[in-house]
């Protein structure tokens, strides 16, 4: 199939790249939202996307809820809502319950969401979310297309490494490499930063064979990874999206064996692709590193499962080629009358 007999789709988008991409069957010519994530900023894109095929949205829920009220007041608006890598959060209390309740009452009029995740069952039982506009699209791999050889193929196996910021069980690994004897090193993030992201951790007294460094940047995450032996990725088990998905993925590309801690970053997603133990368990994850450690077979055979689930994910141009598939399979009965 050429370019020319490609369907266009008319997109307005706060994915910066996703303006010509094209599919075996789609082109998309998508116009920018801007970067604003409130609800006025919703509000406001309902009326810049009326002459649009489909919105698609990532990043904050406000500006999701503010285009679904419009969308309940004025329904005669035909552009199309998909939110990509959507995050809701587990309402406290009645005061959140009520929020929750409000925020899925207007959530019917999202078309689609496209989640890095497939078990949703949190989403329907606390939002009310049909898991039949539930698409699951696997993550992709930061800096995919940017890895030398030498990064994707190192050998160099120094350390139990971990990093990441959002809902790391930081304290969990810590206990951990206190009960094993093999060098580890924490990449760690400024505290406010952490605790934003629901993540504590405490530095001052760390077991002798764990070091801490400050994270200047994630692209440094492909150094600290190269001369990893081990990469570690604890998860709390609270969150109701997928932490951690990043660092395993970069990890993986690397070929480098991960050990990721049970959730929604694993269920359905994983298997032999990485050596996986249960939430909160220190324990646990002290053996599950001394089995790594020291069993080089079983090490290189998940890391190998791993790199090939890894090139599965591929880059940033895989992801946005999957949203404009979905976004053209749902829009096509308009589309088709345009042509």
């Amino acid at each position: 199939m050429t370019s020319r007999s490609l369907i266009p789709i008319r997109i307005i988008s706060n994915l910066r790249r996703l303006d010509g991409i094209k599919t075996e069957k789609y082109e998309a010519n998508s116009q920018y939202a801007g970067e604003k994530e409130t609800f006025w900023d919703g509000v406001c894109l309902f009326f810049r996307a009326q002459d649009k095929d489909i919105l698609v949205l990532t990043g904050g829920t406000w500006r999701v809820v503010g285009f679904c009220l419009m969308k309940s007041l004025w329904p005669f608006n035909s552009c199309r809502l998909v939110a990509v890598d959507f995050i809701l959060s587990r309402p406290q209390g009645w005061k959140q319950s009520i929020i929750a309740w409000f925020k899925g009452r207007l959530l019917q009029k999202v078309d689609r969401f496209v989640l890095h995740f497939k078990d949703t069952s949190d989403y329907e039982r606390l939002y009310g979310v049909s898991p039949s506009k539930c698409i699951f699209v696997p993550f992709k791999v930061n800096y995919w297309e940017k890895l030398s050889p030498e990064d994707r193929f190192s050998e160099v196996e120094d350390y139990v490494f971990t990093a990441g910021r959002s809902y790391r069980d930081l304290p969990t690994f810590i206990e951990a490499m206190r009960r094993v004897d093999y060098p580890g090193l924490l990449l760690y993030e400024e505290a406010a930063l952490l605790k934003r992201s629901a993540t504590d951790v405490d530095l001052s007294n760390l077991p002798a064979n764990l070091a801490a460094e400050k994270n200047e940047g994630e692209q440094s995450w492909v150094e600290y990874i190269r001369r990893a032996k081990i990469v570690v990725v604890p998860l709390l088990p609270s969150t109701m999206y997928a932490p951690g998905l990043s660092l395993y993925l970069m990890a993986m590309a690397m070929k480098k064996c991960v050990i990721v801690t049970e959730g929604l970053a694993t269920r359905g997603m994983l298997k032999d692709e990485a050596v996986i133990v249960a939430p909160k368990d220190p324990e646990g994850l002290a053996n599950a590193i001394t089995q790594v450690w020291t069993d080089d077979a079983l090490r290189r055979k998940t890391a190998e499962s791993g790199r090939r689930y890894a090139e599965r994910c591929g880059g940033e141009s895989r992801l946005l080629s999957d949203v404009v598939r979905i976004c053209g399979d749902l829009c096509m009965p308009s589309l088709s009358k345009q042509q």
